[in-house]
């Protein structure tokens, strides 16, 4: 087969083209949706970038549903410090921009907001939306629940999803946060994916062939395994609140998403973003390594048809 074509472009030209196709839907959300899709590509993981959301913009207009189609937001059920939100029609991206801003909002008037949705898409890295809540202030937490393909510690055949989540924190001085960000399991869909694509091993110890032996050929997985004992700890608490609390485990429809925002400041820890650098520093000097230390990359190449797909002149239709 041909190689797909491919063109460098500026990630702030990849904001504006992303925000352009999500012209549909509430320009903050919208923002947001594309700074953390963006951050995909910039950050070498194209898989959860541009080309992500162009796959998200196309399932989104194949679910939209005549009642709520043009509404640009998901709907949302509000209860004090909580919210949850149906993104059945809207792009994966959008929701969790939206359910981000939405736990912001009750932690500003509440001290805490916690958010749940339910038939949500594909988000890519669920810290670049986050780290917006760090980068004002607030403490951030959010888990992405997804179909099973990553096997219990000890077990042979997939029951959760690689199941990502993050935290982040702001730092000293404006805007600035430090966010930690992983899934769960050794590797995750789309490195294995890519792996396969390109016909390259996957590492020792990260999946299972569909005989329940371990392998290392990424296009035999039956299962992929958890990051240790730990990570298939951490792979249960996300399926059990963002899974079970929203409904999405065994859901065709789509997955669960479950965002936490903290105001520091109702806890009695304004000077929190010190202390998140003086433990950066002490990390440092261990000799560990900090997460987000490498900054994105300002260009970047993207598949032309995925560049094309967002074209204005498109409207944004792949």
């Amino acid at each position: 087969m041909p190689a797909t074509s491919t063109v460098r472009v500026d990630a702030a030209d990849a904001r504006a083209r992303a925000r352009a196709a999500l012209a549909a839907h509430d320009p903050a959300d919208a923002d947001l949706a594309a700074r953390a899709v963006v951050a995909g590509d910039a950050s070498g993981w194209p898989e959860f970038g541009l080309a992500l959301l162009v796959r998200e913009l196309r399932d989104a207009r194949e679910r939209t549903t005549t009642g709520r189609a043009g509404t640009g937001a998901p709907s949302a059920v509000v209860t004090g410090a909580t919210a949850t939100l149906d993104a059945y029609d809207i792009p994966g991206p959008v929701a969790l921009a939206a359910a981000v801003r939405r736990a912001a909002g009750l932690a500003g008037a509440l001290g805490v907001g916690v958010v749940a949705v339910r038939h949500a898409g594909g988000t890519g890295r669920v810290g670049a939306y986050v780290r917006a809540l760090a980068e004002d202030g607030l403490v951030g937490v959010a888990l992405a629940q997804s179909p099973a393909t990553v096997a219990p510690y000890g077990g042979t055949a997939p029951v959760v999803g690689t199941n990502p989540l993050a935290v982040a924190v702001p730092r000293a001085g404006q805007g600035r946060a430090r966010v930690v960000d992983a899934a769960t399991s050794a590797v995750t869909l789309a490195d294995a994916r890519r792996r396969a694509r390109e016909g390259t091993p996957l590492p020792d110890g990260a999946a299972l062939g569909p005989d329940g032996e371990a392998t290392r050929d990424a296009g035999a997985v039956g299962a992929l395994l958890p990051a240790g004992l730990l990570g298939s700890l951490l792979g249960l608490t996300v399926e059990a609140l963002a899974g079970l609390l929203t409904g999405a485990r065994g859901d065709a429809v789509g997955r669960g998403l479950w965002v936490l925002a903290l105001d520091p400041r109702a806890f009695g820890a304004e000077d929190l973003a010190d202390r998140a650098d003086r433990l950066g520093d002490d990390w440092e000097r261990a000799g560990g390594r900090v997460p987000g230390a490498r900054p994105d990359a300002e260009t970047f190449v993207v598949d032309r048809d995925v560049w094309d797909a967002l074209a204005p002149a498109t409207g944004g239709t792949p």
